[in-house]
Order: C-alpha cells, then sequence, then structure tokens
C-alpha cells in the first residue's frame, strides 16, 4: 500500500487501461447477491471507487487512490471473514485465485511490466467481483446469515412440546 494516498504506486508512464481500469465494475456484482441496502451500497462503492481509481484518476494524483486502497483492503478482509464464519472454512481458500492475480500484478508493478499489471489486475477484478458476489449469495440466500427474520426463527428456544 502506498504512503502516499494521492498516488496510484503504478510506476508506468501512462496506465490508463479498459480492461484493468473498466473491471472495477465487477465488484458491484455483490451488490446484486445481497437483501440488505447497506451492503448493496458498500459494494456499489467500491466498484465506483475502484473505476475512478484504476481507470478515471489512474495517471492522476487524486484522493481516490488512497480511498480506494482503504475500501478495498476493508472488503477483501470482510468477505473472508464473513466466508470463514459462516462456511466450512476450506472454502476461504477460493480467496487465493483473485489474491494470486494481486500478488502477480504487484510483482509485475515491482518489475515494470505495465502489460502484465494490466492482465493481472483486470483479473483481480473479475475473479474478485464473480466471488464475491456468489459467496456473498451463499451466505445471505443460502445459508441466510445475517438475517434477523431467520434468526429469531431458528433461535428462539420451544417450550411447548
Amino acid at each position: 500500500m502506498s504512503i502516499d494516498m494521492q498516488t496510484s504506486g503504478l510506476p508506468f508512464e501512462d496506465s490508463k487501461n479498459v480492461w484493468s481500469g473498466l473491471t472495477g465494475f465487477m465488484y458491484g456484482l455483490p451488490a446484486l447477491a445481497t437483501p440488505f441496502w447497506w451492503e448493496r451500497c458498500l459494494w456499489l462503492l467500491q466498484a465506483i471507487l475502484s473505476v475512478l481509481a484504476d481507470y478515471t484518476y489512474v495517471n492522476d494524483m487524486h484522493v481516490v487512490h488512497g480511498i480506494d486502497r482503504i475500501f478495498a483492503t476493508y472488503n477483501t478482509i470482510r468477505i473472508i471473514l464473513l466466508v470463514a464464519s459462516t462456511l466450512p472454512l476450506w472454502t476461504v481458500l477460493f480467496a487465493l485465485i483473485p489474491l494470486s492475480f494481486y500478488y502477480r500484478g504487484a510483482m509485475a508493478k515491482k518489475k515494470n511490466r505495465v502489460e502484465t499489471w494490466i492482465v493481472c489486475h483486470m483479473w483481480w477484478h473479475i475473479t474478485g467481483g464473480i466471488l464475491c458476489a456468489a459467496f456473498t449469495y451463499i451466505i445471505r440466500y443460502v445459508y441466510r446469515a445475517g438475517d434477523p427474520a431467520y434468526l429469531a426463527d431458528h433461535t428462539t428456544i420451544s417450550l411447548r412440546n
């Protein structure tokens, strides 16, 4: 994570690319997979921040870079903890798919390989967005985690028998 909240952290002179930038909208997919308005807002905001940081302002100094990094870190940790606390623990291993693309992109950035960074960052967005949407759907609609009505129906002790 860059210390300067206004830089993209990219060493490339021109980093604007449709594939690495506009695929940030994939982080809006989980908004379609949750019944909760606050969670929809969280994912839609992440998608907007991602596109702003990785496409609109990618070559410019802008505070959106730091805000995007904070939100992305928060959402990554949040979804991993949500999966780990709701689903079988082995399902957390699916996080390695987008995280491996993120890591390879970070290595490409260090080696000044813009084409490799573009491909890896694009796949970070695509695989991350799809997996977050899939797991959000499973957690919210299959397991009904976080649903107060479900919890009220399934956690009370019945004294009638």
